[in-house]
Formats: C-alpha cells, structure tokens, sequence
C-alpha cells in the first residue's frame, strides 16, 4: 500500500528501497486542435523562421524553475504531463502560466484553456505537440507557488543537426532570470548515434558556464523501463544506470564535478540521477481506419522519485 504523505510542499517518502539517490560514484476529452494555420509546436510562422523573435516573460522571479531540458522528441512533454498527473492525484494544483507568453498570442491562450483536458485525455500522446512550449505553476493545498515548469520545442536547446547553434534569445532569458533553476537534463537508452550524444554533452558544458552556484542539476534517465536496469517497478539498479549514461555520454557529469577538498570523497559529484518512466503507449484505430496513439500512465514511483529530488533540491 502506498505510504502517506504531506500535501503541502513536503517531500514525498519514496516507496522503494532504490529512491533516487545523490550521483555518486556508484560501487554497487482530447482538447480540439488549433485550427488557426501557421501554428507549430506553439510557434507561429515568424517564430518558426526567427527564433529570436520568440518572447517570453518571468513574472515571479521567486520561485523556482524547474527546466525540462534535452532535444526534440526526448519525452519532456509527456513528462511534464505524467508530473501533472501524478502531482493532481496527491492534492497539488498545476496550471499554465498565462503571463508567460505576450496577451496577443491567442495560440498559447488557447493551450491554456485546453491544458487541463489535454493532460488527462488518454489521447494525450497525439497531442503532445499542442503543450509544446509552457510554463506551469505548481501550488500546494494552500494555494502557496512551490515551483514553475518549463517545457520548450527541444529543438533550440539541442539540435543534432546544428550541434553549434546558439541558444535564441529566448532561452538566454530564462538563463538570465533571477529565478533558481533546477535543470532536468533529459538522457535516454541508445538515443541517437555517438556523434549526436557527444554534441549534446557538449552542449550542457557551455550550458554549465552559465548555471549560477544556486541552480542544480538533475539527470533524468528517461524510458528507464525499455532498459536493463529494472528490477521491479521503481526498483532500479542505478549502478547501472550510472554506468550506462556514461558509456554513452561520456563526459556528461565532468561538468558537474564537486571540488569541494572536505566533501568530494563522498560527493563527488553536484548532481542528481534518477530514473523515470511515463507509462505505455498502444495504436488504436479509428472508426475511418486511420490510427492513434493512446497513453496509459505506469506506475506513481518514478513521477515520485523525481518530485521528491525536485523538493530536496528546492530546499537546498
């Protein structure tokens, strides 16, 4: 039986014996589609061809901004829908945003509207490109702001094919913000080839420069369940997961190093590792014979192993 926990902010006590742990080295109603043309993935067509036309603003600097971060198609929308989830099953409320983008984009307005629905549509995997670019709250039971999510087109934060392109302008904003970032830096099993995982490692070392020594870093071992590692649901083997990240990115947690002469021996480095997994996704058919992809959400433990790093890391 699942253990309780407190609804107000606090972290959530994980259920299994492997939570997510400190990375250390490791001995052992579908929401209708937009029918206004020129929109994708939450940009019009002048965004599209300039992406430092893009505006976005940070109202509340004070809290926290948890960054889904990693290239298109790596699974951080349908994190951000699993977090919603799971986060509303236990009594926290997560909704848009609506300041985060400029009062004329009716796009962004109508993704605000339809979020909700969307989230909890168990076609919410064919519609993923319709919350592709928001930012959400997330309030506890008294209504208090724990933290905002971001989740942005994966394109510019890495793109394999342009693996030296600058971040737009956009981007740097959120950087630059005063907010506290936590980034969730997104890996998978076997994703891309070797040349394209070594662009995005390297992408995150520049990234590393800019990161203040109040954010933090969170390593999301993504589609943990198509892999070697599971034990049982939400028992993992992290040794080797650990292993795994670093055979195919390797040098990912060389930026992430902690040179702290007195701690280094037991923390050596400033970052966090867990694993996640959304859930299964099966092809149903339509009534004209065209198909669908459907969502069925896995188990609370990962979704639970990652807000409970996220809380650690807000704290501290």
């Amino acid at each position: 039986m699942a253990k309780k926990f407190d609804l107000g902010g606090a972290p959530i006590e994980p259920q299994a014996p492997e939570a997510p742990v400190s990375l250390e080295p490791v001995i052992d109603a579908p929401f209708p589609p937009v029918e206004e043309p020129g929109f994708v993935n939450g940009l019009n067509q002048n965004e599209l061809r300039d992406p430092n036309s893009i505006v976005v603003s940070i109202a509340d600097q004070a809290v926290p901004i948890i960054v889904l971060f990693g290239p298109t198609e790596c699974g951080k929308t349908m994190t951000l829908i699993r977090m919603t989830r799971f986060l509303q099953k236990y009594g926290y409320r997560v909704s848009p945003i609506r300041s985060f983008r400029p009062a004329a984009d009716s796009h962004y307005a109508q993704m605000c509207e339809g979020y909700n629905d969307l989230v909890h549509s168990p076609n919410a995997a064919e519609g993923t490109q319709m919350i592709s670019f928001m930012l959400v709250e997330v309030l506890d039971k008294s209504g208090r702001r724990i933290c905002q999510i971001l989740e942005a087109p994966g394109e510019y934060y890495y793109n394999p094919k342009k693996p030296g392109e600058p971040f737009p302008a956009y981007v740097n904003t959120i950087i630059n913000s005063g907010n506290r970032k936590i980034w969730v830096f997104m890996v998978e099993p076997d994703w891309q080839d070797p040349s394209d995982r070594s662009g995005y490692v390297a992408k995150l070392q520049k990234l590393k420069r800019d990161m203040t020594p109040q954010d933090r870093a969170i390593f999301l071992y993504n589609k943990v369940d198509k892999s070697n590692f599971v034990i049982a649901p939400g028992r993992v083997n992290m040794a080797g997961v650990k292993n795994d990240v670093e055979n195919m990115y390797p040098g990912i947690f060389t930026p992430f190093v902690n040179f702290n002469p007195i701690t280094k021996w037991f923390k050596p480095y400033l970052c966090d590792l867990v694993p996640f997994s959304n859930g299964s996704f099966s092809l149903a058919t339509k009534p004209d014979g065209t198909t669908y992809l459907t969502y069925q959400q896995g188990v609370d433990l990962y979704p639970q192993m990652l807000w409970n790093t996220i809380m650690k890391r807000i704290r501290g």
